[in-house]
């Protein structure tokens, strides 16, 4: 992915997880035992999730009395400051995203999600683990991501290493345009992927402002990505 491109999303995965912990508020503060699942959930044979096909190792970030995913953010966590990379001079971010389109996934009745149930949605769904400690949809043949998946909580990003352990009250898909495929068809694989994964996990699917995503919001959503596509394909 592109150096450009990456510090981009460290950008946007800041202000998005920033949003989220201002709306939703610090996930400890507001965990409660969990209620049954439905039915169908309790007689469903478990699937064990594994990170075999998971590239190179991932650096922690959380501190040692610290769980991962918890706490108040501060985007400066997302990535170390230049001054404390000497050897790495900074480099601008590169051209700002034209468009950038949010869905957040809030666990129902302040649930917790754990680790091994976010792994086994994100793999059922055609998702992997890759830059920054996220996970990202990426058309073969393609190294941008068409969308990614982040922690709505600190750090914003995801322990590989410690699935046995992460929790969290939501995560956020997003999509930022231009990107490696045309902005609707990109818009829809988002948002059936995140139909999906707030299937899973028993999660309420909202908007970008936070608000309970409906129909009215979709269709508003697709003509939108129309009219970009078309503005698009009459300027080049």
């Amino acid at each position: 992915m592109e150096t450009s491109t990456l510090r981009w999303m460290i950008i946007i995965v800041g202000v998005l997880v920033l949003a989220s912990i201002f709306l939703f508020g610090n996930p400890d503060k507001k965990r409660k035992p969990r209620a049954s699942r439905r039915k169908e959930d309790q007689n469903s044979e478990r699937l064990e999730p594994t990170l075999e096909s998971t590239p190179g190792p991932v650096n922690t970030t959380a501190g040692d009395n610290e769980k991962p995913g918890q706490g108040e953010l501060a985007i400066g966590d997302l990535e170390p400051s230049p001054a404390a990379r000497p050897d790495r001079p900074a480099k601008p971010a590169g051209p700002q995203p034209e468009k950038i389109k949010s869905l957040f996934l809030l666990a129902r009745d302040n649930h917790i999600i754990n680790g091994a149930e976010l792994l086994q949605a994100a793999l059922s769904t055609g998702m992997e683990f890759g830059e920054m400690n996220v996970f990202h949809r990426i058309p073969e043949g393609s190294e941008q991501a068409v969308f990614s998946m982040a922690n709505a909580a600190k750090p914003g990003n995801f322990d590989r290493d410690a699935w046995n352990t992460f929790e969290t009250s939501g995560v956020v898909l997003f999509m930022t345009l231009p990107g490696p495929a045309y902005a609707l068809d990109a818009w829809d694989s988002m948002y059936a992927t995140a139909q999906r994964i707030a299937e899973i996990l028993y999660a309420n699917l909202l908007d970008d402002e936070h608000n309970r995503f409906t129909r009215q919001k979709e269709a508003q959503i697709r003509e939108e990505m129309r009219d970009y596509d078309r503005n698009k394909s009459l300027s080049s």
